[in-house]
């Protein structure tokens, strides 16, 4: 696949996001464990996604696809939150977040090929994004 395929002229390019699942997020409720959602975001673009909640789970899967189109320069962003928590105050049920830059997604695109790798969650000790996938269309 060449490195303009999935993009117009001068404009974004069209990618697809997988967000299979995470593994060992941290209970930060003593008594309940989490309803993990997460969140999709092309940084500066306005666009933005959110999977399906899984409820009363440390290992969350999702394996959702998101057709995101990407500049040359944007990032993209993915958060987890608990569900039961985000309606409590600001910044309540935040549980962790990666933001893949955008020159690691060219890089990605470049290959040609499908990314199946794991990422490691800001802001929570413990947990890890077990996989992200994106594969050109």
């Amino acid at each position: 696949m060449s490195s303009n395929q999935g993009r117009n002229r001068n404009g974004p390019m069209k990618l697809r996001l997988t967000v299979l699942c995470a593994k060992n997020l941290c209970k930060k409720d003593f008594f309940r464990l989490p309803d993990p959602f997460s969140k999709i975001s092309v940084d500066g673009s306005g666009q933005c996604h959110s999977t399906d909640t899984i409820k009363s789970t440390l290992d969350p899967k999702w394996n959702q696809h998101y057709d995101l189109y990407v500049g040359l320069k944007d990032s993209i962003t993915i958060s987890v939150w608990n569900h039961r928590k985000i309606h409590k105050k600001q910044g309540a049920g935040f549980l962790g977040m990666v933001r893949i830059m955008s020159n690691a997604i060219q890089r990605l695109k470049d290959t040609g090929c499908e990314y199946l790798g794991q990422v490691g969650i800001v802001g929570s000790s413990s947990a890890l994004w077990d996989s992200v996938r994106f594969s050109g269309l």
